[in-house]
């Protein structure tokens, strides 16, 4: 499994290296992974030094309700 696991690794690494800074959902759309193991492997590779977590944001919501007064 560990050789699985690397392989993965090393794919949202080159994915990252030809793109640049991506959304984990842009690097599970350009490997074929889900969103949640795009996440788990850069939570990993974040722990072990290997890349930056850089940004949280909330999404806009387009549904807010404005007050008029």
């Amino acid at each position: 499994m560990d050789g699985w696991w690397n392989e993965i690794d090393d794919q949202v690494q080159a994915c990252l290296e030809r793109h640049g800074a991506m959304a984990p959902a842009e690097i599970a759309r350009q490997l074929g992974l889900s969103e949640g193991a795009v996440a788990s492997v850069l939570s990993m590779l974040a722990q072990e030094g290997k890349l930056r977590i850089s940004r949280v944001e909330l999404n806009q919501r387009d549904d807010r309700r404005q007050l008029s007064l």
